[in-house]
C-alpha cells in the first residue's frame, strides 16, 4: 500500500481563518453580505470540519475519504500537521487545483471514473481493507460541529441576517446553519444545483432519495445522496431549498469578482446566484461563498470581459 512521506506526529492541524464579512452594493436587499470562505485553510470552508475531527484522532492515523476535491484539500492540510497518512478516492474531472492542493500535503489519490458517490464506495473499501479510518465529507456530527463556527463568526461582528443562503453538497454547511440559528428568526434557504436537487427531492419524499448524476463545473454540488445526519436535521427544520442553474452561477461569479475581488469557484457561488435573483428592501441577507478553488482555465473563460 503506497504510503504518504509525512508521517512525523504533531500536536495540532494550523487554526482556522476568521474569514471576511464583505457587503456586496446591489440593490435588491437592504444589506446583502458575503462570508468569504475562500480565504480559509485550503481555500474553503470544509476545513473548519476537518480541524475539529482530526483534534479527536490519534496522532499517526491512517486515514481515508472521499471528496469531490475541497474536502480532500482540507483533510490532507490536516492529516499532514497530524502525522497521518492519507488516501484520497476523486472523480477524475476533479480540477486540477484541487488535486494539487492534495498532493502537496503528501496525500495519495486514487482517481475514480464516477462521481462523488462512486468514491465514496470505494474509499470505503480500501478503509476495511487496510484497516484505515474513514473520514467522512459531510454525515459526521463533528463535522458539522466544526462548521457550525462559520456562523458563530458573524454573530461576533453583527446582528444575525433576516435570510442566509447556503450551499448543499451533502448537507453539512446547510445543517450547521440550521443548528446555530434555527431556532431563531434567520430564515435558511439551502442552494443546490439544478441537476443534482439531493436534498430538494429527498425532503420532498420524506426520506433520502437517490438522485441522477448532476452535470456541470459545481463538482462541490454533485453529491447523489446528502448524509443521513445532515437530512434528519434539515427535515426537522423543514428546511427551504431552491436551485440555480449554471448560468445564474456564472452570474453571481462575475459579481463577486466585479463588486469585491473575490474569486469564487462554481459550487462556491451558488448562494450568491440565489440571491441575486430576488431581494427584500428591508431585509438582510447573508451568502457562503464556500469555497474558492477553480482551475484558471475556468476561470478566465467565466469572468473575461468582466
Amino acid at each position: 500500500m503506497p504510503q504518504t512521506s509525512r508521517t512525523a506526529p504533531t500536536t495540532a492541524a494550523p487554526p482556522t481563518v476568521v474569514t471576511p464579512l464583505v457587503e456586496l452594493p446591489v440593490g435588491h436587499w437592504r444589506q446583502l453580505l458575503v462570508k468569504d470562505e475562500t480565504k480559509q485553510v485550503s481555500g474553503a470552508f470544509k476545513y473548519r470540519g476537518i480541524r475539529h475531527k482530526i483534534a479527536a484522532i490519534a496522532p499517526g492515523t491512517p486515514l481515508v475519504t472521499a471528496s469531490t476535491g475541497n474536502h480532500g484539500a482540507g483533510l490532507a492540510i490536516a492529516a499532514s500537521d497530524h502525522g497521518c497518512a492519507l488516501h484520497v478516492f476523486v472523480p477524475e474531472t476533479t480540477p486540477r487545483v484541487k488535486c494539487l492542493r492534495m498532493s502537496r500535503q503528501g496525500a495519495v489519490l486514487h482517481l475514480v471514473r464516477g462521481g462523488y458517490d462512486d468514491c465514496a464506495d470505494l474509499a470505503h473499501r480500501h478503509a476495511d481493507r487496510h484497516g484505515m479510518s474513514y473520514i467522512h465529507s459531510f454525515d459526521d456530527p463533528e463535522i458539522v460541529a466544526g462548521h457550525q463556527e462559520l456562523f458563530r463568526e458573524v454573530e461576533r461582528v453583527t446582528e444575525p441576517p433576516d435570510v442566509v443562503f447556503v450551499p448543499v453538497g451533502g448537507g453539512g454547511l446547510v445543517s450547521a446553519a440550521v443548528e446555530v440559528w434555527g431556532r431563531g428568526p434567520v430564515r435558511i434557504i439551502g442552494v443546490e444545483h439544478a441537476t443534482a436537487p439531493a436534498m430538494l427531492t429527498s425532503l420532498a419524499a420524506g426520506r433520502r432519495v437517490t438522485v441522477a448524476p448532476g452535470t456541470g463545473p459545481a463538482e462541490g454540488l454533485m453529491v447523489r445522496r446528502v448524509g443521513a445526519y445532515p437530512f434528519e436535521i434539515c427535515a426537522a427544520h423543514g428546511l427551504t431549498v431552491e436551485t440555480v442553474s449554471d448560468a445564474e452561477i456564472q452570474h453571481a461569479l462575475r459579481a463577486l469578482y466585479r463588486l469585491a475581488g473575490i474569486r469564487a469557484e462554481y459550487a462556491g457561488a451558488a448562494a450568491v446566484a440565489a440571491a441575486l435573483r430576488r431581494g427584500h428592501p428591508g431585509q438582510r441577507a447573508l451568502c457562503v461563498v464556500s469555497g474558492g478553488n477553480i482551475d484558471n482555465a475556468l476561470w478566465r473563460g467565466c469572468v473575461d470581459g468582466v
